[in-house]
């Protein structure tokens, strides 16, 4: 039942933060880490590409069940582990972001 609450909120916020990341990336506020945090870099690309595609898929599937599924309880208890898993999914991808992205320093005037 806990999932089925959270999800929601969830899947919000990670609409929300694929649509940040690369506006704030294109602004020039965030910036991705240098040459010697090649880890990182790999890490923050890797989870943002697997939030995504994790996202498209479940939205995919979830429009299916509802849309198109002749039983819709069995297509809804199907997708159970996959709705209730996605908060995992997200926080993972949102520590990596935490850690892998960086504010962009201001430089001060002279």
């Amino acid at each position: 039942m806990l999932p089925a609450l959270i999800f929601p909120f969830v899947f919000g916020l990670a609409l929300f933060r694929l649509v940040e990341i690369p506006r704030k990336l294109w602004a020039g506020v965030l910036r991705l880490p240098g040459r010697h945090r090649r880890l990182w870099l790999a890490a923050t690309a890797g989870a943002y590409l697997a939030l995504l595609c994790y996202t498209a898929a479940l939205a995919a599937v979830l429009a299916r069940a509802i849309f198109l599924a002749e039983n819709q309880v069995f297509a809804y208890l199907s997708l159970l582990i996959y709705v209730a898993s996605y908060p995992v999914v997200y926080f993972v991808a949102a520590w990596v972001f935490y850690y892998g992205l960086e504010p962009k320093k201001h430089q001060e005037a002279r």
